[in-house]
Parts: C-alpha cells; structure tokens; sequence
C-alpha cells in the first residue's frame, strides 16, 4: 500500500500504538467500571445492614406499618437511596419513595426472591415506578420466633440506586483516561516519526546510490555518518560501484567485440540458453527466419524456428553434451534446406549453460546438385533411344548386303530417329534460353485473335497427321495482352502439340476476358491424366504414358517451356484433367488494351 518506508514504519507505529491504546482503554473501563461497582454493593450491603437492624428492632417492638413506612422515609433521606421493606410474601411494608399501598407485589422481584432464601439478591433493571434503570440490592431479616417453637420468615430490606448518576462518573472518568492516552499516543506518533526518519533517512540515501549505479553511475555522493551496518552498507555501495565499473568496462569490450564479429558473419548464428530460450541472433539469422532480435530475445526458440526435428536433436545434444551437425529442410517463412551444427556452450564446472546454432544455407547448392544430375540422367536415358536405334540400323547397313527398299526403310527409321535427336536438343537449347533470360523480357501489346491463329496454323499438320479436330472459340478482335510475342506463340503451339498428341480427337481453344486480365483454355477430349500425375506435368522429361509418348513423337520437354514461359510473363496456369473426359490447360495474362 505504502512504497514510502518511512510512511510504512509510521503505519506500523500507529498500528502498535492504536492496538495499545484500545487494549488499554477495554482493560481500564473494565477495570474500574468492576471496582466502581464493587464498591457500589459494598457500601449499599453496610447501609442495608444498618437498615435492617433497625427494622429488626421495631419488628421486635411489633410496630405498625405506618412506623416501618416513616422509618423508610428517614432511613433513604439520610442514606440518600432509596429503600424498600417487603414482606415475606411479597407485599410492600414501607418504600421511601412511594406510599407502600399503591405499589405491586414484590415477590416476584429477583433480588427478593434470592433474599427470601436467605442470601444477599443483586439486580440490575428499568425501575417503572422511578421511570429509571436502578442498582437494586436485597438482604433478608432474620428469622423470627413466634413463640411455642414456631419460626416465621422475616422481611427483606432492599436499596436501590439509580445507575445514571454511576455511568455518569465513569463515562467522565474514561473521558479522562482516552484524553490522557491520545495525549501519550501523539507523543508516541511524534517519537515514531523522528525514529523512523533517523532509520530511513540512510536508507533513501543508498536507495538513490544503488539507482544511479543501476543508471549506469557507478561513482555515486554516497556519505552516511556513524560506524552502524547503514554506514558499513553504504561503504559496500560505494565499493560495488566502483567495482562493476571495472566489470562493465571490461565486458562492454568484449561485447562490442564479439556483435562485431557475429554481425559480419554470413553465416546464421543463434545462442540459446539452458531453457531454449534465445539470448542472441544475427542479422543473418534475421532474414533467413523472418523475425526481429529484439522481440524474440528472451522468448523459446519454438516462437521464431519451428522445426520439429531441430529441436528433437537440441534435447539430445543438452542431454549428452555432444556437438551436432544435421541437415534441415525449412517450409518457413520460406523453403530451404540448411546445414545445421549444434553446439553445446559450457559454463564452470563444464555444465551446458546454453546452445550455440550455426546453420549454412545449401539450398542452392542441394537443387543445383539434384537439377544436375536428374538432367544428365534425363538427356541420357531420352538420347539413348534414337541413338540406339540409328547405331543399330547404321551397324546393320555397314555390314549387310541389303535390297534397295530395306535400305530405304532402314534409312527412313534413321531420319525419323535424327529428327527426335534434333527436336529434342532444339527443345533443350530453348528452355535453357527460356530459363537464363525470363528475368529480362521484352514485352509488347499482343492481339490475342492473331496469336491464336498463328498456333494454329503451325499444328494444322500434325492435326493432320493425328486425325484431331482443331476448333476455335470466338475470339474478341482488339482483345491484346502484355507480352511476348514469339515466346507466347510457342507456349501455344507446345500446349496445342501435347493436346494432339495425347488428347483425343477433338481439340478446342477459346479465350475471354475478366477486369484486366485475359484466359486462354485449351481443352481436349482425350483420356485425361491420373490426379497423381497433374504435380508432375510441367517437369522436364516427365511422361505419364511414357512408351505411347514416346511413339507420338514428343520430347518431354514441352511443357516444362510451356511453364517457364508463364513465369517470365508472371502469368497463373493451371492443368486441370478428370481420367477419361479429357484436360484442360488454362492461363492468365495481364490487358494490354480491350
């Protein structure tokens, strides 16, 4: 509640102070209300006796009840109280305040009944008769003799005061006390407050000392007198200052030192501590992992790297103390493939106290690798065939004697296997022109109806050849998109040729327009693709059919330009294809104009 120490040692006072001072007044008032009326009942129990030994001796002398009455009277005028003669059964034989036959039978009183019994009766109630509350007190008479053996019951004296006057004394009497304890409590509040200032006072002090170390002032004013543990405290401040000044210097240098050195490293770096917690990133790792330093310092290494395998292998390296090398594949924020090296960083006592990760980007490296070597297996294996077949029949010209029209066929299967040999390095030298300058296109308007119409004069031959049905959808006259020209043109002829050749009888090429970007579809009847080969389509030398594909004359290279030439022109192309009703190549290109 109080951040002040000082306002929390006053509290503390005035907590210790108000509990004494309560205590003290419920004890006094007990106290002295107890001995008030304790000697209230003393001094009425010697006026009643005193009373009661005079009513004895005019009950002796047989008096009237007019005497017992008047006798009452001067008794309470004397005593000041007021006394009361009650019979043995109740009724009142004299009162000193009221006339003895106007007033009830008291037998039912509890302070009669008791002295009925022979015992002094106490009670204390509202008085009707006196419209007050009263002090009542009751001793019996003793008993008297009748005479031939028989005892009677005597009477009871009773003395009543009213408490209004008592209370009065004793409220006045705790008035006086509580003045005298709130007097004593100001006192003690101003004690309270030069102690506690004489403690807090050295306090605040090396409180604003260790403030202005924490601030980076490690040579604070810090002067507290006397040869207490504050003082001794203070000196300790003042040496801890001076001494982390030395540290912080030294550590400072090293600091800039090693960010000097992680900073200019390629290579993505990552400390962790014992909890997986990260202490240190790089820029390097900044980029590679999407993430800020600053926010992710201190926070699990899950919230910036999620990769299940890297951290089931940061449990095994804190777990045996083992330096690590793996190979991840990253899907976030981006893919890539990183050599990754885990290793333990250990404290005194060679305990682990965190992880060092260095990871070294390969991905590049990884897909030149396997681009080059599935293409030097994919040239190889297509190349094998037609050159097989124009040795074989070569070798068998060479060293046979044979008719003129089996030469003449040998020598067609010869130029058929030459014209694959050409399409197919024609096709090569394309997608590796395709691929080195799709970053560098020269675009142009290009009306859509002509370039239509070019692709389909340069199949109209092997639509012959195929026995396929080329039809062609109505085509807006000035619709023209951005593009190339000549690049465009063979992606049409090459998507039209796979058509042909692997569709079914029927072809069909429509294009329209939506907002500000044009789609052309091509759609074929043929026997469709299998859902597990669509992925697969626009990969180099990928067949779904491969003998029939390979018999229909194509290269395997078709539509992998078809796909290059999309990207260059940053076009959207889908292969859509249902297993025997036939595929639909569909792509979209930006307006030039409408």
């Amino acid at each position: 509640m109080f951040k002040n120490i000082r306002r929390r040692l006053i509290a503390y006072y005035l907590v210790v102070i108000a509990v004494v001072v309560i205590l003290i007044g419920v004890i006094f008032t007990w106290f002295v209300n107890r001995y008030y009326m304790d000697n209230l009942r003393e001094n009425l129990y010697s006026q009643a006796t005193i009373a009661s030994s005079l009513v004895e001796e005019m009950l002796d002398r047989d008096a009237s009840s007019r005497e017992l009455d008047t006798l009452c009277k001067e008794l309470g005028e004397k005593l000041d109280v007021r006394i009361t003669l009650v019979a043995a059964d109740g009724v009142v034989l004299g009162d000193s305040a009221e006339d003895p036959a106007k007033m009830d039978n008291h037998a039912d009183r509890p302070e009669i009944v008791k002295a009925l019994k022979q015992e002094k009766g106490v009670a204390t109630r509202y008085s009707d008769t006196l419209d007050d509350e009263m002090y009542y007190l009751a001793v019996p008479l003793a008993e008297r003799d009748r005479g031939e053996g028989e005892a009677v019951s005597g009477a009871v004296v009773r003395l009543a005061l009213p408490l209004e006057g008592i209370r009065t004394a004793l409220n006045n009497l705790v008035l006086f006390m509580l003045g005298a304890l709130l007097l004593s409590s100001l006192f003690a509040l101003g004690a309270a407050v030069f102690l506690s200032s004489k403690i807090t006072g050295p306090i605040g002090k090396i409180s604003a000392a260790a403030r202005e170390i924490a601030a980076g002032n490690f040579t604070p004013s810090l002067r507290v007198s006397g040869k207490d543990e504050l003082a001794r405290l203070a000196e300790n401040i003042r040496e801890m200052g001076l001494s982390l000044h030395d540290k912080m210097e030294q550590v400072l240098w090293e600091k800039s030192k090693l960010e000097t050195v992680v900073s200019s490293m390629n290579s993505v770096i990552i400390l962790i501590d014992r909890e997986s917690k990260i202490e240190m990133a790089n820029p390097a790792a900044e980029d590679l992992f999407d993430f800020n330093g600053r926010e992710v310092a201190g926070k699990p290494l899950q919230s910036a790297v999620r990769h299940h395998t890297l951290g089931e292998n940061l449990k095994t390296a804190f777990s045996d103390g083992k330096s690590q090398m793996i190979e991840l594949n990253l899907y976030y924020p981006r893919q890539a493939i990183l050599e990754t090296y885990i290793l333990p960083v250990t404290g005194s006592g060679n305990k682990i106290i965190g992880m060092l990760l260095l990871f070294h980007e390969v991905t590049r490296l990884r897909s030149i690798e396997k681009m080059r070597s599935d293409f030097v297996a994919n040239v190889s294996h297509e190349l094998r065939t037609p050159l097989t077949s124009v040795r074989g029949y070569t070798e068998t010209i060479i060293q046979e004697e044979l008719p003129r029209e089996q030469l003449v066929d040998f020598l067609q299967v010869i130029d058929r296997e030459t014209g694959r040999l050409t399409a197919l390095v024609d096709d090569l030298l394309d997608l590796s022109r395709i691929e080195n300058e799709k970053g560098f296109v020269d675009k142009e308007a290009v009306n859509l109806k002509d370039l239509i119409n070019e692709a389909l004069a340069g199949v109209e031959g092997l639509c012959r050849e195929q026995g396929v049905s080329l039809e062609a959808g109505i085509v807006p006259e000035h619709l023209a998109v951005s593009g190339n020209r000549e690049w465009l043109r063979q992606a049409l002829i090459n998507i039209l040729e796979n058509s042909i050749r692997h569709g079914g009888r029927r072809v069909r090429v429509s294009a329209h327009f939506t907002g500000d970007t044009a789609t052309v579809e091509i759609e074929d009847n043929g026997p469709g693709i299998p859902e597990k080969d669509l992925p697969y389509v626009f990969e180099r030398f990928y067949r779904v059919d491969k003998a029939r594909s390979r018999k229909s004359g194509g290269t395997g290279l078709g539509l992998s330009i078809v796909k290059h030439i999309m990207e260059a022109h940053g076009a959207s192309y889908t292969m859509e294809s249902t297993e025997g009703k036939g595929s639909i190549f569909r792509f979209t290109l930006p307006l030039a104009s409408k």
